[in-house]
């Protein structure tokens, strides 16, 4: 974020992309049991799919038992990228439709009661047959697009006959000027990975869930929409420090969007609310003060 004191996304994105580092080098236990199979544990039962090795075509729906309030499924695609997704349950029970967003092949399937470790007790394989491309249009674990909420908001926003540019910009605006930066998270370190439903819940987030936010209006309204992690220039400390933003693909091309800067800034450790345009598909300007370093697995 433009800043008069520190660049907002800095600690956030370095909880981020500690938590992504350690999801992207994480091993399973399961790896080294000679890839056993499993569908329960002592707190986690699936009860679909109960068949190995099953087959789909770009989704499948996993539902199950458990006493736990939430069970986290991680997805391993054909390439090893790692996606993670909370789900709550309700009742005993949960449900969860997952997008194989990584392409045609093999994915492997752990479900545990944390999001950063998995004992391989529950540990199942499925197979993609679908070899459409289809990873920045599909939920994922943290960009909730599909849900009720998300929904419910993209048809407040967009109208019909509104071209991709418009609704994009309408997105925008309505993140920028809905989501409460929260300066405590940052300033205290407290940060932690959100879904775009949860930030939605509290209205206020820091850059990873601005992102997050806007990528799961954009995928509601059709548009493919990317989370991005790099650097943003801090004026501050004259340096680039972590940060987090879209990109959205819109008349055949990719632009950049971030509605974090274009939300308001920070002055004497208090968010100051200033919703602007500066930070929207502005080419040049984003050239200059931010430098991508990874499209996330989000």
């Amino acid at each position: 974020m433009r800043s008069i004191t520190k660049n907002i996304g800095v600690k956030i994105l370095t909880a981020v992309f500690t938590t992504l580092f350690f999801l992207t080098a994480l091993t399973p236990n399961a790896e080294a049991a000679d890839y056993s199979v499993g569908f329960k544990s002592s707190n986690i039962e699936i009860t679909s799919p109960t068949v190995n090795n099953a087959e789909f075509a770009k989704k499948l729906t996993i539902t199950g038992k458990s006493s736990l309030n939430t069970v986290y499924l991680l997805l391993r695609g054909p390439n090893g990228e790692l996606s993670v997704y909370p789900v709550p349950v309700h009742n005993g029970t949960f449900q969860k439709e997952i997008w194989l967003r990584f392409g045609a092949g093999e994915y492997t399937i752990w479900a545990g009661d944390n999001a950063t470790k998995f004992d391989g007790k529950v540990r199942f394989v499925v197979r993609n047959t679908s070899t459409e491309d289809y990873f920045a249009l599909t939920p994922s674990g943290y960009v909730n697009s599909d849900d009720p909420l998300i929904q419910e908001i993209k048809n407040t926003l967009i109208q019909e006959g509104m071209d991709d540019l418009t609704k994009l910009k309408v997105i925008h605006d309505w993140v920028a000027s809905n989501i409460t930066y929260d300066v405590d998270a940052y300033y205290s370190g407290n940060v932690t990975m959100n879904t775009a439903v949860d930030v939605l819940k509290t209205k206020k987030g820091t850059c990873g869930d601005y992102s997050f936010v806007f990528a799961s209006l954009a995928r509601a309204a059709g548009i493919p929409t990317k989370v991005i992690y790099g650097e943003a220039w801090n004026s501050a400390t004259g340096s680039y420090e972590k940060h987090a933003w879209n990109e959205s693909f819109v008349n055949g091309k990719w632009v950049k969007v971030d509605t974090t800067w274009d939300s308001g800034y920070i002055s004497d450790k208090k968010f100051i609310a200033s919703v602007s345009t500066k930070y929207f598909v502005d080419e040049g300007l984003f050239n200059k003060t931010h430098k991508a370093t990874s499209v996330t697995l989000y």
